[in-house]
């Protein structure tokens, strides 16, 4: 038997080398096994600037709008009057007046609203809100196309506590001296007074005296009655008059307001005046149908002298 030959040391070099890089990826590969996975940093997103608030809605308050405006027409601010002029506007506590023959038409929050104040009127506004919007008659006469708009309402007050109201409605509001009266022409107006409320509908009128309860409603008349009685007059007179109207209606004598009771009767005194000989009776309802006569004059003769009588004397005769 032959002898075994032992390796090399070349041979035996080689194979210690191997087993190294053997042992060595082993080592790599247990130790990637068990490290752990080491998630990215994480990414700072810029900082975002934020977004302005919105701006606060402020709501203007509506206000009374001058559309319109013949003759002699003035706005109070205090204790002052000062002219008025279209695209003016009325604000709250102010007031409003016209002088005869004037007029002025405006409009209070939007299109769909206006109001007429006629001559010889004064009309003062009030609250004035998305709401409600109030007014208050002084004296004279309003008349209102009011339209309606979501929930909001119209208020007029007038002399001891008279109030009108309306959410949609056409109507006139007329206050002289103690008496307040109501027509409307469409829609609807609530007349309240002294506790007591009516509805004036659409072709109807309603008329309160010195702040008591609501008379009515009543058909408005079809025509005027105007009814004049001439009276003995004074040697400084044209014209002692007296006369009869219905209940509500407006007269004036050479125009000038003629004071009516509440029964309808009326009295007036025209004085004699260069180149007068007649006297202008004109009478309008609270609807606006009018009525106007002209009366004579009637002077009583001036006293004067008695009369002379001749008298002849013969000298020459004895008594």
């Amino acid at each position: 038997m032959s002898p075994r030959q032992e390796p090399s040391g070349r041979a035996r070099g080689w194979v210690l080398v191997l087993v190294l890089l053997l042992v060595l990826g082993a080592g790599g590969f247990f130790l990637g096994r068990s490290a752990p996975d080491v998630p990215p940093p994480p990414q700072v997103a810029a900082p975002v600037a934020p977004a302005p608030a919105p701006a606060p809605v402020v709501e203007v308050a509506p206000r009374a709008r001058v559309v319109d405006v013949v003759g002699a027409v003035e706005r109070t601010r205090g204790e002052a009057w000062m002219e008025l002029r279209v695209g003016d506007s009325l604000a709250p506590d102010e007031a409003v007046r016209t002088g005869p023959g004037a007029r002025v038409d405006l409009q209070v929050g939007d299109e769909a609203s206006r109001l007429s104040i006629p001559e010889r009127s004064e009309v003062r506004v009030g609250e004035l809100t998305r709401d409600v919007h109030s007014l208050s008659l002084e004296r004279g006469r309003i008349d209102v196309d009011y339209g309606e708009s979501q929930a909001r309402v119209l208020r007029v007050r007038s002399q001891g506590g008279t109030v009108a109201e309306t959410r949609a409605a056409r109507f006139t509001m007329l206050r002289r001296g103690t008496l307040v009266a109501v027509v409307t022409r469409g829609g609807a107006v609530d007349l309240s007074s002294a506790g007591a409320r009516i509805q004036v509908g659409a072709g109807q009128q309603g008329i309160v005296f010195d702040g008591a309860r609501p008379v009515g409603p009543e058909p408005i008349p079809l025509d005027v009655l105007l009814k004049v009685a001439r009276a003995p007059t004074a040697n400084t007179l044209c014209l002692s008059l007296s006369g009869k109207v219905r209940v509500g209606t407006e007269v004036w004598v050479e125009d000038e307001p003629a004071e009516v009771s509440e029964d309808g009767s009326f009295r007036a005194d025209v004085p004699q005046a260069p180149g007068r000989s007649r006297v202008k009776v004109f009478a309008r309802e609270p609807g606006g149908a009018t009525r106007e006569v002209s009366l004579t004059c009637r002077f009583r003769p001036t006293a004067g002298p008695p009369p002379s009588e001749s008298v002849k004397f013969h000298w020459n005769e004895a008594p």
